[in-house]
């Protein structure tokens, strides 16, 4: 054997035992995935649930997508209901507890449900299940008194988007109660007087990242924001005792604005959407809207073929093969950030 040859498998084997010593690491590439639910409806107003993925098209600015992930309207969702327990919600908690009552009413036989709740940290009440007697009693849970404390609201959804769906298999979505504040940003806000910027934020910036990654909807109920936050609205009491807090300077306002952006970027970059509750009594039929509209929506997704660099605004529109009926889609478009 020659000189060279031994060194060449001296070489090899040693590579193979540092390979067989040292983790394993996958790059990942982030792939521009959209993803996009669609309820159709016929001339005369009725639901129409027998289409395929060759009745629809996608057109991102103008130019046809293939569509590579389709889910006829009777594939089951897995709903996993979130709710901030933070003292900030806490005059909330029956409604929190009707709304999933009403939300477990509207879901279809085959659809599975997984509640959660997060202050501090993050709290599964109920693992997922289709058992509707099941999910009620775990209802008690949502309005049990508790000790009061922070609110790890990014540390929460993250955790929930890695764990809460492992070997969860279908359509995957999130429902979310909170007024968004996470107590990191709060707490940037009192001892520095400054509003902590999100491209500051490791948490938020986190959990944007996973929320990108994991293709799962986030669909906020957004309360005591600073778009329900007026007088004799839903959250005018929350409001006025920040302006005590902050001594009525423009701090409120801006620290409420800076929360709902931080939300509606989550719902943004997952695909979902955000709801803004004007008073308590909207929660109820809120989450009995959402419910239903799982249970009549056809998903598509695609891979853009726009370049990732791009950070416009790209518009979304998907067609019916039959041009006589009428789309409505969970959303109009996306930015890559």
């Amino acid at each position: 054997m020659s000189r060279t040859l031994r060194l060449l498998l001296v070489g090899f084997v040693s590579w193979t035992w540092v390979l067989a010593q040292e983790p394993v690491y996958i790059l990942k590439v982030d792939v521009p995935y959209v993803g996009i639910d669609v309820s159709v409806e016929d001339p005369a107003g009725s639901t129409v649930t027998d289409l395929s993925q060759e009745d629809f098209e996608i057109y991102e600015d103008g130019i046809r997508q293939q569509i590579r992930y389709f889910s006829p309207v009777a594939t089951p969702y897995n709903v996993l209901l979130l709710f901030d327990r933070s003292g900030s919600t806490q005059h909330k908690w029956p409604f929190m507890q009707k709304a999933v009552a009403g939300f477990i009413a509207s879901l279809r036989p085959q659809d599975r449900i997984a509640i959660g709740t997060f202050d501090y940290e993050l709290q599964m009440q109920l693992d997922w299940t289709s058992d509707r007697a099941r999910a009620l009693l775990a209802l008690p849970e949502l309005i049990r008194p508790k000790a009061i404390g922070g609110t790890n609201l990014y540390e929460a959804l993250d955790r929930a988007l890695r764990r809460g769906f492992r070997k969860v298999a279908g359509r995957r979505t999130m429902v979310i109660l909170s007024d968004g504040r996470d107590t990191s940003l709060y707490r940037e806000l009192i001892t520095r007087n400054r509003l902590l910027d999100p491209l500051e934020d490791r948490g938020f910036q986190k959990v944007l990242k996973t929320a990108r990654q994991q293709h799962v909807p986030l669909h906020f109920v957004g309360i005591n924001t600073d778009k329900n936050l007026e007088p004799n609205m839903l959250g005018g009491d929350e409001y006025r005792n920040l302006q005590v807090v902050f001594r009525n300077s423009p701090v409120p306002q801006q620290y409420l604005n800076q929360v709902r952006v931080r939300m509606e970027q989550l719902v943004e970059v997952s695909g979902g959407r955000i709801l803004f509750p004007a008073r308590l009594e909207e929660i109820i039929p809120l989450y009995e809207q959402i419910g239903r509209e799982f249970g009549k929506s056809y998903s598509l997704g695609y891979v853009s073929s726009n370049p990732s660099a791009n950070r416009s605004f790209h518009r979304i529109e998907v067609r019916a093969l039959n041009s006589k009926l009428r789309l409505t889609q969970s959303r109009a478009g996306y930015n890559v950030r």
